[in-house]
């Protein structure tokens, strides 16, 4: 449906669309908050002759973010949508630029929110990924793919028009969004490698036609390289030291890396295959990843250079090749319950763990190098990151920035994708190519770009911004309180007096039941436990009135446990009193 349009307004010039009123405006909103790396979802909204309240909005991408070692328990963090609750009726769909979790993790928890039947328009990999997450919550959307020789999407007052460039996974891309006052370049993650290992390049002349309209008013940009000079590295560049980890390798072999790298993956079954090793893929993303991979033909591999994790025992150790999940050091997943013992692949002196990526993403680095410390401890040769070369950022350095800026040529520059001293290096480096600093816009985390037809810009528009926490199946409902909760169990434990109370005499039945839960070892500390049945029993008797107050009873008893028990022990466990009548 969409191919059959017959303009492509990027490749003509002259046909970006005039508005006669003199006051329109494109606001430019992050959900997941400027200067984050991870959460990307950015709303793209037309407001008409400065009527908010006729707005028209398209969002790029809808990323999860991955959480801080103290958020205690939670598996992802998403971006806040709350922006749209009132505007969903003016969403005219999602543009989705490449298939990592960063950008496409959050559709799932994201369209019963704003709404099933928005549109979705995505790159193959990436729409492979969405519908085989969507499948798990049994969720049905309405996605279109779309590639290089796709036309621009017409959505509204906005022409979306895909452009392929390079990462560090196949099929993505950006886009050069055309709207009423001019084009707005969205440069999601990127780098310009010259040498893909797929053969498939970025497309520059596009980018400077794009360039040419003299038309483009800011440049949106991933700046996670911009605090390196130069250029990055090519993935073809660390190819001969992959491969020779693996063929050199006499004993077993484990790979890991993000689920969705498939170049990587891609990489590791040929070398492994070379030299006759068995592929055995351990753990849910990865095996999927891998199926999607060859379902779409980005790899090759038969039947018979796979066997399943059972059948290990009956190869030689130099025969095997293991493609794991679990880079990051989640804690259910493979890779994780083989460091735990908790797995029936046991890792064992001998075997060479190669870590191929990044060691860079926030809220994973420490459990990261934990595992390399455990691995290494229990005899595994360990090999990682950019320390051995066996891994590439994905992202430009500056002199990739220094051609995306000079192709395109626009009058602003909005970086994102980055932490803010990322942001910070980026406009140093935009300094030097000639741009003002007023010219370079960083916005607080919280606020958005505001540009209007008179060629003004502003960042006074902000947006109320909540950590939304996925734990299991609740979205949202781990908050501020829950998560102090968890860190005062996690650190000083707990501490329970059950006050058992006769309903007639308004009296304690019997004398207090302690329990004690990571606060101290009970059967050692007698002295410590009987001394607070005493106090608890003290402060009960001064609490109690007939009829018994439940409700205040209990909250005196909580404050004058926590802090004797602060007095006694320099500890502060949660106190949880039970008070009950019998």
């Amino acid at each position: 449906m969409l191919k059959n349009q017959n303009k492509n307004l990027i490749n003509a010039p002259n046909q970006v669309r005039e508005y006669k009123s003199g006051n329109d405006s494109i606001r430019i909103s992050s959900l997941g908050g400027f200067g984050d790396v991870t959460q990307n979802m950015f709303v793209y909204e037309f407001i008409p002759s400065g009527d908010v309240s006729k707005s028209q909005i398209i969002i790029v991408d809808c990323g999860v973010g991955f959480p801080e070692e103290d958020a205690f328990g939670v598996d992802l963090q998403i971006p806040d949508t709350q922006y749209l609750k009132d505007k969903k009726d003016r969403i005219l769909g999602i543009f989705i630029t490449h298939g990592h979790e960063d950008h496409i993790g959050a559709v799932r928890f994201i369209l019963p929110i704003l709404g099933q039947n928005i549109p979705i328009f995505a790159p193959k990999l990436a729409t492979a990924f969405i519908e085989a997450r969507l499948a798990e919550v049994n969720i049905r959307a309405n996605i279109q793919n779309y590639d290089e020789n796709s036309l621009p999407f017409s959505k509204g007052p906005f022409t979306v028009d895909p452009i392929r460039v390079t990462h560090s996974i196949p099929d993505t891309f950006h886009f050069a969004i055309t709207t009423p006052i001019g084009i707005f370049y969205h440069g999601s993650d990127f780098k310009f490698d010259l040498f893909p290992l797929d053969g498939k390049g970025a497309d520059y002349q596009k980018i400077a036609r794009v360039g040419q309209t003299g038309k483009v008013i800011a440049l949106m940009s991933d700046s996670l390289g911009s605090d390196h000079e130069g250029w990055s590295p090519s993935e073809s560049s660390i190819a001969e030291n992959f491969k020779n980890e693996i063929v050199s390798t006499k004993g077993r072999v484990f790979v890991t890396s993000i689920s969705s790298n498939i170049i990587r993956w891609t990489q590791a079954i040929e070398y492994g295959k070379s030299v006759g090793r068995k592929i055995v893929i351990v753990g849910f993303s990865v095996d999927r990843a891998i199926n999607i991979a060859k379902e779409l033909e980005y790899l090759t591999l038969n039947e018979t250079d796979i066997i399943p994790v059972e059948r290990v025992k009956n190869f030689a150790d130099n025969k095997l090749l293991f493609l794991v999940a679990g880079f990051a050091g989640q804690p259910d997943s493979a890779l994780s319950k083989m460091i735990m013992g908790k797995h029936r692949i046991k890792i064992k002196s001998g075997d060479k763990v190669i870590f191929s990526s990044p060691d860079y993403i926030p809220g994973t680095t420490s459990n990261i190098f934990n595992m390399i410390d455990l691995l290494s401890k229990m005899g595994a040769e360990v090999v990682y990151g950019e320390k051995e070369e066996l891994h590439v950022s994905g992202h430009g350095y500056q002199k990739e920035h220094s051609l995306l800026i000079n192709l395109l040529k626009p009058k602003y520059l909005l970086p994102i994708g980055g932490n803010y001293r990322h942001l910070k290096s980026y406009q140093e480096m935009a300094k030097k190519l000639g741009f003002a600093e007023d010219k370079v816009i960083l916005p607080d985390f919280d606020a958005s770009a505001t540009f209007n037809s008179n060629g003004s810009v502003d960042t006074n528009f902000h947006i109320p911004i909540r950590k939304v926490l996925i734990d299991g199946f609740g979205v949202g409902d781990v908050g501020t309180t829950v998560l102090r909760d968890r860190k005062t169990l996690a650190e000083d434990g707990m501490f329970s007096v059950v006050l058992l109370i006769n309903k007639e005499s308004g009296e304690l039945n019997k004398p207090p039941v302690i329990l004690s839960r990571g606060f101290v070892f009970m059967k050692e500390n007698n002295e410590l436990m009987e001394f607070l049945k005493v106090e608890a029993t003290n402060k009960f008797n001064q609490a109690t009135s007939s009829p018994a107050n439940m409700d205040f009873i209990r909250e005196e008893v909580q404050a004058y446990l926590e802090e004797i028990i602060y007095k006694k022990t320099g500890r502060q466990p949660m106190v949880l009193p039970l008070v009950i009548e019998v």
